[in-house]
Protein backbone atom coordinates (compact mmCIF):
# COMPACT_ATOMS: atom_id res chain seq x y z
CA UNK A 1 0.00 0.00 0.00
CA UNK A 2 3.03 2.76 0.89
CA UNK A 3 4.89 1.35 -2.57
CA UNK A 4 1.43 2.41 -4.51
CA UNK A 5 0.59 5.41 -2.62
CA UNK A 6 4.55 6.91 -3.13
CA UNK A 7 4.35 5.65 -6.78
CA UNK A 8 0.92 7.49 -6.91
CA UNK A 9 2.51 10.63 -5.65
CA UNK A 10 4.77 10.71 -8.54
CA UNK A 11 2.09 10.36 -10.72
CA UNK A 12 0.59 13.84 -8.97
CA UNK A 13 4.48 15.44 -8.77
CA UNK A 14 4.58 15.36 -12.46
CA UNK A 15 0.90 16.28 -13.13
CA UNK A 16 1.53 19.40 -11.10
CA UNK A 17 4.51 20.16 -13.02
CA UNK A 18 3.14 20.27 -16.37
CA UNK A 19 0.25 22.14 -15.59
CA UNK A 20 2.90 24.89 -13.75
CA UNK A 21 4.97 24.73 -16.81
CA UNK A 22 2.20 25.35 -18.70
CA UNK A 23 0.71 28.36 -16.95
CA UNK A 24 4.50 29.80 -16.71
CA UNK A 25 4.88 29.80 -20.16
CA UNK A 26 1.62 31.15 -20.83
CA UNK A 27 2.24 34.40 -18.77
CA UNK A 28 5.67 34.69 -20.40
CA UNK A 29 4.02 34.94 -23.93
CA UNK A 30 1.48 37.29 -22.49
CA UNK A 31 4.30 39.65 -20.88
CA UNK A 32 4.40 42.66 -23.10
CA UNK A 33 8.03 43.64 -22.45
CA UNK A 34 9.05 40.03 -23.22
CA UNK A 35 11.73 39.37 -25.80
CA UNK A 36 12.80 36.07 -26.79
CA UNK A 37 16.58 35.23 -26.65
CA UNK A 38 18.16 35.69 -29.87
CA UNK A 39 20.67 33.43 -29.03
CA UNK A 40 17.77 30.47 -29.23
CA UNK A 41 17.87 28.62 -32.50
CA UNK A 42 14.13 29.93 -32.73
CA UNK A 43 11.54 32.33 -30.70
CA UNK A 44 9.14 30.50 -28.72
CA UNK A 45 5.72 29.80 -30.06
CA UNK A 46 2.10 30.73 -29.32
CA UNK A 47 0.12 28.06 -29.11
CA UNK A 48 -3.96 29.10 -30.32
CA UNK A 49 -5.41 28.20 -27.45
CA UNK A 50 -3.49 30.93 -25.23
CA UNK A 51 -5.97 33.80 -25.61
CA UNK A 52 -7.07 34.92 -22.74
CA UNK A 53 -5.89 35.01 -18.97
CA UNK A 54 -6.19 32.44 -17.47
CA UNK A 55 -8.67 33.08 -13.99
CA UNK A 56 -7.10 31.41 -10.67
CA UNK A 57 -10.40 29.43 -9.88
CA UNK A 58 -9.80 27.99 -13.26
CA UNK A 59 -6.01 27.37 -12.21
CA UNK A 60 -6.83 25.80 -9.24
CA UNK A 61 -9.23 23.82 -10.58
CA UNK A 62 -6.91 22.06 -13.06
CA UNK A 63 -4.75 21.03 -10.37
CA UNK A 64 -7.58 19.32 -8.45
CA UNK A 65 -8.25 17.82 -11.31
CA UNK A 66 -5.10 16.44 -11.82
CA UNK A 67 -4.32 15.88 -8.12
CA UNK A 68 -7.83 13.74 -7.02
CA UNK A 69 -7.62 11.36 -9.30
CA UNK A 70 -4.22 9.95 -9.11
CA UNK A 71 -5.34 9.94 -4.99
CA UNK A 72 -8.28 8.33 -5.91
CA UNK A 73 -6.06 5.61 -7.12
CA UNK A 74 -3.61 4.95 -4.77
CA UNK A 75 -4.63 1.04 -4.43
CA UNK A 76 -3.02 0.75 -8.01
CA UNK A 77 0.63 0.16 -8.94
CA UNK A 78 2.18 3.26 -10.82
CA UNK A 79 4.33 2.19 -13.94
CA UNK A 80 7.36 4.73 -13.80
CA UNK A 81 10.00 4.57 -15.85
CA UNK A 82 13.28 6.52 -14.60
CA UNK A 83 14.77 9.15 -17.27
CA UNK A 84 18.70 9.58 -16.28
CA UNK A 85 20.02 11.91 -19.11
CA UNK A 86 23.43 13.23 -18.71
CA UNK A 87 22.03 16.45 -17.47
CA UNK A 88 19.33 18.46 -17.66
CA UNK A 89 18.45 22.12 -18.83
CA UNK A 90 20.30 21.85 -22.60
CA UNK A 91 18.95 21.89 -26.22
CA UNK A 92 20.46 17.95 -25.95
CA UNK A 93 18.55 16.15 -23.33
CA UNK A 94 15.38 18.02 -23.10
CA UNK A 95 14.67 17.58 -26.66
CA UNK A 96 14.72 13.75 -25.33
CA UNK A 97 12.42 15.13 -22.30
CA UNK A 98 9.92 15.77 -24.93
CA UNK A 99 10.42 12.60 -26.80
CA UNK A 100 10.03 10.01 -23.39
CA UNK A 101 6.70 12.34 -22.03
CA UNK A 102 5.29 12.45 -25.62
CA UNK A 103 5.44 8.51 -25.98
CA UNK A 104 5.08 6.97 -22.14
CA UNK A 105 1.16 7.16 -22.45
CA UNK A 106 0.69 5.49 -25.67
CA UNK A 107 2.32 2.46 -23.74
CA UNK A 108 0.70 3.40 -20.22
CA UNK A 109 3.85 4.99 -18.61
CA UNK A 110 5.03 7.82 -16.58
CA UNK A 111 7.88 9.30 -16.80
CA UNK A 112 10.47 10.19 -13.78
CA UNK A 113 13.02 12.70 -14.81
CA UNK A 114 16.23 13.27 -13.39
CA UNK A 115 19.64 14.17 -13.85
CA UNK A 116 22.55 15.47 -12.11
CA UNK A 117 23.77 19.43 -12.02
CA UNK A 118 26.87 18.87 -13.76
CA UNK A 119 27.36 16.54 -17.11
CA UNK A 120 30.80 15.43 -15.30
CA UNK A 121 28.97 14.26 -11.84
CA UNK A 122 29.44 10.54 -12.75
CA UNK A 123 28.66 9.70 -9.11
CA UNK A 124 25.28 11.81 -8.94
CA UNK A 125 24.29 9.81 -11.93
CA UNK A 126 24.60 6.36 -10.09
CA UNK A 127 23.37 7.61 -7.30
CA UNK A 128 19.94 8.44 -9.02
CA UNK A 129 19.80 5.11 -11.15
CA UNK A 130 20.39 3.11 -7.64
CA UNK A 131 17.74 5.16 -5.91
CA UNK A 132 15.38 4.66 -8.81
CA UNK A 133 15.59 1.08 -8.71
CA UNK A 134 15.63 0.82 -4.78
CA UNK A 135 12.34 3.03 -5.26
CA UNK A 136 10.69 -0.01 -7.94
CA UNK A 137 10.56 1.61 -10.95
CA UNK A 138 9.28 -0.18 -13.44
CA UNK A 139 12.28 0.15 -16.09
CA UNK A 140 15.69 2.82 -16.82
CA UNK A 141 16.35 4.68 -19.50
CA UNK A 142 20.09 6.20 -18.86
CA UNK A 143 22.44 8.87 -21.17
CA UNK A 144 25.69 7.58 -19.54
CA UNK A 145 28.14 10.55 -18.36
CA UNK A 146 30.99 7.61 -19.12
CA UNK A 147 31.13 3.65 -19.89
CA UNK A 148 32.91 1.99 -17.63
CA UNK A 149 31.31 3.71 -14.16
CA UNK A 150 28.28 2.94 -15.36
CA UNK A 151 28.49 -0.84 -16.29
CA UNK A 152 28.18 -2.28 -12.86
CA UNK A 153 25.10 -0.32 -11.92
CA UNK A 154 22.92 -1.14 -14.87
CA UNK A 155 23.94 -5.18 -14.42
CA UNK A 156 23.06 -4.81 -10.80
CA UNK A 157 19.75 -2.95 -12.51
CA UNK A 158 19.41 -6.01 -14.97
CA UNK A 159 19.46 -8.46 -12.16
CA UNK A 160 17.43 -6.78 -9.52
CA UNK A 161 14.76 -7.33 -12.75
CA UNK A 162 14.72 -3.90 -14.11
CA UNK A 163 14.90 -3.62 -17.79
CA UNK A 164 17.33 -1.02 -18.65
CA UNK A 165 17.64 1.23 -21.89
CA UNK A 166 20.89 3.14 -22.94
CA UNK A 167 20.72 5.95 -24.94
CA UNK A 168 23.97 7.65 -26.93
CA UNK A 169 26.70 5.25 -26.23
CA UNK A 170 27.36 1.77 -26.14
CA UNK A 171 28.46 0.47 -22.32
CA UNK A 172 30.21 -3.20 -23.98
CA UNK A 173 27.48 -5.11 -22.35
CA UNK A 174 25.37 -6.91 -24.65
CA UNK A 175 21.72 -6.18 -26.20
CA UNK A 176 19.30 -8.63 -24.31
CA UNK A 177 15.74 -9.18 -23.20
CA UNK A 178 16.76 -6.97 -19.95
CA UNK A 179 19.42 -4.07 -21.97
CA UNK A 180 18.61 -2.62 -24.90
CA UNK A 181 20.42 0.44 -27.02
CA UNK A 182 19.18 3.89 -28.27
CA UNK A 183 22.24 4.86 -30.63
CA UNK A 184 23.31 7.09 -33.23
CA UNK A 185 25.56 6.27 -35.53
CA UNK A 186 28.67 7.59 -34.81
CA UNK A 187 30.69 6.59 -37.94
CA UNK A 188 28.68 8.47 -39.94
CA UNK A 189 28.52 11.92 -37.89
CA UNK A 190 32.63 11.55 -38.05
CA UNK A 191 32.54 11.08 -41.58
CA UNK A 192 29.97 13.68 -42.08
CA UNK A 193 32.47 15.68 -40.29
CA UNK A 194 35.23 15.16 -42.51
CA UNK A 195 33.59 15.15 -46.26
CA UNK A 196 32.55 19.05 -44.67
CA UNK A 197 36.13 19.53 -43.97
CA UNK A 198 37.02 18.52 -47.27
CA UNK A 199 34.77 20.86 -49.15
CA UNK A 200 35.62 23.82 -46.69
CA UNK A 201 39.36 23.41 -47.63
CA UNK A 202 39.44 21.86 -51.76
CA UNK A 203 41.50 18.95 -50.45
CA UNK A 204 44.09 20.64 -48.98
CA UNK A 205 45.02 22.52 -45.48
CA UNK A 206 44.98 21.70 -41.85
CA UNK A 207 42.46 20.68 -38.69
CA UNK A 208 42.36 20.74 -35.07
CA UNK A 209 40.49 18.13 -32.95
CA UNK A 210 39.30 19.04 -29.65
CA UNK A 211 36.97 17.14 -27.28
CA UNK A 212 38.11 13.61 -27.97
CA UNK A 213 36.49 11.92 -25.16
CA UNK A 214 38.16 8.65 -23.99
CA UNK A 215 35.62 7.57 -21.50
CA UNK A 216 32.78 7.40 -24.09
CA UNK A 217 32.51 5.04 -27.06
CA UNK A 218 30.38 7.46 -28.79
CA UNK A 219 32.87 10.35 -29.22
CA UNK A 220 35.78 7.98 -29.05
CA UNK A 221 33.56 6.67 -32.34
CA UNK A 222 33.59 9.94 -33.71
CA UNK A 223 37.54 10.76 -33.91
CA UNK A 224 37.96 7.61 -35.14
CA UNK A 225 35.95 7.62 -37.73
CA UNK A 226 36.91 11.37 -38.66
CA UNK A 227 40.59 10.78 -38.77
CA UNK A 228 39.96 7.74 -40.75
CA UNK A 229 38.15 9.22 -43.91
CA UNK A 230 40.36 12.64 -43.52
CA UNK A 231 43.42 10.06 -44.10
CA UNK A 232 41.34 7.50 -47.34
CA UNK A 233 39.53 10.35 -48.79
CA UNK A 234 41.61 13.80 -48.04
CA UNK A 235 45.27 12.87 -47.57
CA UNK A 236 46.22 16.47 -48.09
CA UNK A 237 44.27 16.93 -45.07
CA UNK A 238 46.40 17.11 -41.83
CA UNK A 239 45.55 16.94 -38.00
CA UNK A 240 48.00 19.12 -36.28
CA UNK A 241 46.65 19.34 -33.26
CA UNK A 242 44.34 17.09 -30.76
CA UNK A 243 43.09 17.67 -27.64
CA UNK A 244 41.01 15.41 -25.05
CA UNK A 245 37.91 16.46 -23.51
CA UNK A 246 37.62 18.29 -20.20
CA UNK A 247 34.63 18.78 -18.02
CA UNK A 248 33.60 22.00 -18.56
CA UNK A 249 33.18 24.64 -21.19
CA UNK A 250 35.30 27.49 -19.63
CA UNK A 251 38.17 24.48 -19.43
CA UNK A 252 37.40 23.44 -23.41
CA UNK A 253 38.00 27.32 -23.88
CA UNK A 254 41.14 27.81 -22.29
CA UNK A 255 42.32 24.84 -24.92
CA UNK A 256 40.94 26.43 -27.76
CA UNK A 257 42.17 29.44 -27.25
CA UNK A 258 45.71 27.98 -26.50
CA UNK A 259 45.70 26.68 -30.05
CA UNK A 260 44.84 29.81 -31.65
CA UNK A 261 47.93 31.39 -29.94
CA UNK A 262 50.28 28.59 -31.50
CA UNK A 263 52.22 28.89 -34.06
CA UNK A 264 50.82 26.38 -36.15
CA UNK A 265 46.97 27.89 -36.75
CA UNK A 266 44.49 25.58 -37.88
CA UNK A 267 42.49 26.45 -41.11
CA UNK A 268 39.50 24.14 -39.59
CA UNK A 269 38.36 23.24 -35.65
CA UNK A 270 36.17 20.73 -35.29
CA UNK A 271 34.51 20.16 -31.57
CA UNK A 272 33.32 16.81 -30.95
CA UNK A 273 31.06 17.41 -28.32
CA UNK A 274 28.81 20.11 -26.90
CA UNK A 275 31.07 21.63 -24.50
CA UNK A 276 34.19 21.90 -26.70
CA UNK A 277 32.00 23.37 -29.61
CA UNK A 278 30.60 26.44 -26.83
CA UNK A 279 34.03 26.35 -25.79
CA UNK A 280 35.76 27.04 -29.07
CA UNK A 281 32.91 29.18 -29.65
CA UNK A 282 33.59 31.83 -27.10
CA UNK A 283 37.85 31.14 -27.87
CA UNK A 284 36.72 32.13 -31.32
CA UNK A 285 34.90 35.66 -30.58
CA UNK A 286 37.48 36.29 -28.21
CA UNK A 287 39.81 35.97 -31.16
CA UNK A 288 37.65 37.68 -33.80
CA UNK A 289 38.26 35.09 -35.68
CA UNK A 290 34.88 33.24 -36.28
CA UNK A 291 34.93 34.48 -39.59
CA UNK A 292 38.45 32.85 -40.61
CA UNK A 293 38.60 30.07 -39.24
CA UNK A 294 35.41 27.94 -39.63
CA UNK A 295 34.21 26.05 -36.19
CA UNK A 296 32.77 22.37 -37.13
CA UNK A 297 30.60 21.67 -33.64
CA UNK A 298 28.69 18.48 -32.47
CA UNK A 299 25.68 18.13 -30.58
CA UNK A 300 22.58 20.59 -30.46
CA UNK A 301 23.27 23.35 -27.86
CA UNK A 302 24.52 25.98 -29.96
CA UNK A 303 22.85 26.37 -33.54
CA UNK A 304 22.04 30.52 -33.58
CA UNK A 305 25.54 31.24 -34.74
CA UNK A 306 24.85 29.03 -38.21
CA UNK A 307 22.50 31.86 -39.35
CA UNK A 308 25.36 34.56 -38.81
CA UNK A 309 27.94 32.46 -40.29
CA UNK A 310 29.74 32.53 -36.88
CA UNK A 311 29.55 28.63 -37.02
CA UNK A 312 30.16 26.93 -40.71
CA UNK A 313 27.98 23.99 -39.15
CA UNK A 314 27.45 21.58 -36.01
CA UNK A 315 26.52 17.61 -36.90
CA UNK A 316 23.30 16.91 -34.23
CA UNK A 317 21.47 13.84 -32.66
CA UNK A 318 17.34 13.14 -32.80
CA UNK A 319 17.57 12.77 -29.07
CA UNK A 320 13.66 13.52 -29.29
CA UNK A 321 13.35 10.30 -31.55
CA UNK A 322 16.09 7.94 -29.58
CA UNK A 323 13.17 9.54 -26.05
CA UNK A 324 10.44 7.77 -28.20
CA UNK A 325 12.39 4.82 -29.29
CA UNK A 326 13.88 3.96 -25.82
CA UNK A 327 10.25 4.37 -24.39
CA UNK A 328 9.13 1.69 -26.88
CA UNK A 329 11.86 -0.65 -26.48
CA UNK A 330 11.00 -0.48 -22.45
CA UNK A 331 7.27 -1.06 -22.97
CA UNK A 332 8.52 -4.13 -25.08
CA UNK A 333 10.70 -5.39 -22.75
CA UNK A 334 7.95 -5.17 -19.94
CA UNK A 335 5.10 -6.73 -22.06
CA UNK A 336 7.54 -9.80 -22.50
CA UNK A 337 7.52 -9.04 -25.97
CA UNK A 338 11.04 -7.67 -26.69
CA UNK A 339 11.81 -7.10 -30.36
CA UNK A 340 14.80 -5.26 -31.94
CA UNK A 341 17.12 -4.53 -28.77
CA UNK A 342 19.53 -2.31 -30.63
CA UNK A 343 18.29 0.52 -32.63
CA UNK A 344 20.70 3.02 -34.33
CA UNK A 345 19.64 6.89 -35.64
CA UNK A 346 21.19 9.12 -38.53
CA UNK A 347 23.39 11.89 -37.33
CA UNK A 348 22.30 15.55 -39.36
CA UNK A 349 24.89 17.60 -40.57
CA UNK A 350 23.03 21.83 -39.93
CA UNK A 351 24.22 24.31 -42.09
CA UNK A 352 22.68 27.80 -43.01
CA UNK A 353 21.52 26.22 -45.70
CA UNK A 354 18.66 23.18 -44.27
CA UNK A 355 18.50 24.78 -40.19
CA UNK A 356 15.05 25.51 -41.03
CA UNK A 357 13.83 22.37 -42.05
CA UNK A 358 11.13 19.85 -40.09
CA UNK A 359 14.34 17.56 -39.39
CA UNK A 360 16.17 20.15 -37.43
CA UNK A 361 13.00 21.79 -35.51
CA UNK A 362 11.81 18.22 -35.05
CA UNK A 363 15.14 17.67 -32.21
CA UNK A 364 14.70 21.37 -31.10
CA UNK A 365 11.12 20.63 -29.33
CA UNK A 366 11.55 21.26 -25.80
CA UNK A 367 7.67 21.52 -25.51
CA UNK A 368 8.02 17.95 -23.11
CA UNK A 369 5.00 18.83 -21.13
CA UNK A 370 2.52 19.11 -23.71
CA UNK A 371 1.21 16.16 -25.33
Amino acid sequence: MQAAFSLAMVQVYYGLRKAIATLKTRMLLFDPVHKYNKNLAYPPSRPAFFTRPLHPRVALGCLLALVLPALSSCHRSVPVIAVIPRTCGTWLWEAEHTGVEREAPHHGLYVYWNAPMREDDVQRQIEILSDSVHNRAKGVIISPIEDLPLRTPVERAMNSGVPVVVIGTDLGLPASAHLGYVLSDEKAGGMLAAHRIGAILHGRGSVAILGINNRLASTSERARSLETTLADEFPEIHVIFRSLALPTVAQEQQVAERTLAGDSRPDVIVALSESSTRGTFFALINSHRTREIPLIGFDQNLLAPIRTGEIDSVIILNTMRMGREAIKLIASQLSDQPGQSRIVLQPLLVTNQNIDSPQVRETLDLDWFRQ
